[in-house]
Parts: structure tokens; C-alpha cells; sequence
């Protein structure tokens, strides 16, 4: 952010008041340096938006929710069609869902790694030496450096074939200083309703949730701004 000069006119006085320079890093997080004021109206309208989004998908909720009775996971006494009637549910859906996690798992995340590199264009030697080192390190920080990602990847797999979406969230973390892998529930992502993909949406809404401890140590990382 550049300097800027404004003038206070008193009289027949003229001072030259100097603003002091900010100057905002890249990966800084700006609602360190926005207004009080207008972050109060932007967390409105994300609010307003996310409600607006879930009540649209309301109907789709409640019949996700009965979606469960039939994975064969909940006991429950019934009356109906008489007193202590069996409740089980076969298993299929679980078990086909755990066939398509296993088979999935092992074509998308090999011995070697899931990371594989294509040269676009031309190839060199020193080309291919790049994309191979791109790749060994790239497979090394997924191995090695991001030890809950393929725990994330498996959660994925599981719940893709069960409720047909399911999303990943990578980002970098303040607090471990490294690449996080999050697996990202479909009912904790709300998209509008009529939106055909994530690149047309006008927006999506990931909805988190922190413990207080959680919450005041990434405060302290600067991840969130103290309100």
C-alpha cells in the first residue's frame, strides 16, 4: 500500500499530514487490517447466504438423514408391524460402498505414491529430472510430512459412493506450519442448490467446527482475527 498525502486546511495554513505506510505480505490475513464495521456487514451477508443455502436444501437434509436408516448401522425397538418386530437393514449399501473404498484406494494411492508428472511440450533431461524431483517430493510430503491425509482419503472413498459428493480441503496451517488434508463432509458444504458445479457457484460455505482451545490457538496464529 502506497503513501498518501492529504491536505488540513486551517486558515490561511496548510499542513501536510503524511499517512503511515502499511505494507500488507501476501499470505497475511486481511481481516487483520479491514474495518471493524465492514467486517461486521460481510459476516452478515455470509451468514444470510449460508441460511439461504441451507434452507433451499432442506428437503434433500431430511431425506439424508432417513438415508441412514437403511445402511444397516442403527438398532431400534418398534411396534410396527408388531410388538418387538426385527429392525435390521442388510448391510449391501455398506458392503458395496467398502468394495468401491478398497478397490479405489488401491488404484488412487499405490505403494509409490499417489503423485505421478507429465511433461507438457518438449521434454529435456533437465525436464525430467525436474518432474522427477517434483515428484518424489510431492510424494514424500503426502507419506511423510501429511501423516492424516491418507485417513482422509479413506474417509472420502467410504462416503462418495454412499451420498454421491464428497469434497477435500487442502490448505496451508499456521499453527503446524505445513499442507493440511482435510476430508470435507457433504453436509458440512453448502453450495447453492441450483448451481450446476463449484466453478459456476456464486459461492460454497464451509461450515467448521472448532473447540474453544482450537479456536484461541489459531487466533494466536493469526488464522482468525479476535472479535
Amino acid at each position: 500500500m502506497a503513501d498518501t498525502e492529504f491536505y488540513v486546511v486551517d486558515g490561511d495554513a496548510e499542513e501536510i499530514v503524511e499517512e503511515e505506510e502499511v505494507i500488507i505480505a501476501h499470505s497475511d490475513n486481511l481481516a487483520l487490517y479491514i474495518d471493524e464495521r465492514e467486517l461486521e456487514d460481510i459476516a452478515r451477508q455470509v451468514t444470510q447466504r449460508y441460511q439461504d443455502d441451507k434452507d433451499a436444501r432442506q428437503d434433500w437434509e431430511q431425506m439424508f438423514e432417513k438415508g441412514f436408516e437403511l445402511l444397516g448401522l442403527k438398532l431400534q425397538e418398534t411396534s410396527e408391524p408388531f410388538e418387538g418386530a426385527c429392525t435390521a437393514v442388510h448391510p449391501l449399501i455398506i458392503e458395496n460402498a467398502v468394495k468401491f473404498q478398497s478397490k479405489a484406494s488401491q488404484e488412487l494411492f499405490p505403494p509409490k505414491g499417489p503423485v505421478k508428472t507429465q511433461i507438457i511440450g518438449k521434454g529435456s533431461s533437465d525436464k525430467e529430472a525436474q518432474a522427477k524431483r517434483v515428484k518424489e517430493f510431492m510424494n514424500y510430503q503426502i507419506s511423510e510430512m501429511m501423516p492424516e491425509y491418507f485417513e482422509e482419503f479413506e474417509r472420502l472413498l467410504f462416503q462418495l459412493p454412499i451420498f454421491g459428493s464428497a469434497f477435500k480441503k487442502v490448505y496451508f496451517d499456521a499453527s503446524s506450519s505445513r499442507p493440511i488434508s482435510e476430508f470435507v463432509s457433504v453436509d458440512q458444504f453448502y453450495v447453492p442448490f441450483n448451481s450446476p458445479d463449484l466453478k459456476r457457484a456464486d459461492r460454497y460455505t464451509h461450515v467448521i467446527y472448532r473447540s474453544g482451545n482450537d479456536m484461541q490457538r489459531e487466533i494466536a496464529s493469526d488464522m482468525y482475527r479476535e472479535c
